[in-house]
């Protein structure tokens, strides 16, 4: 259906924005710009969360797809 498709399109780009917001969180770890154990922490969490975020969108797409 053409809602599905247009559901599926922005699915697939909150997905790649959240996939660039982790690359960024990522990044910033591997330069070294955690100012702590705390601060690590906190950043590894954020981009667990974003990878939770990320498997529900897709579980979203893929029931969209057995919908049509």
């Amino acid at each position: 259906s053409h809602r599905g498709k247009s559901m599926r399109d922005v699915l697939l780009h909150i997905s790649k924005r959240l996939k660039e917001e982790q690359e960024v969180i990522k990044e910033d770890l591997v330069a070294g710009k955690a100012k702590d154990h705390a601060a690590y922490q906190h950043a590894c969490g954020v981009v667990r969360g974003l990878l939770i975020a990320n498997n529900m969108l897709a579980e979203m797409a893929e029931r969209l797809d057995h919908d049509e």
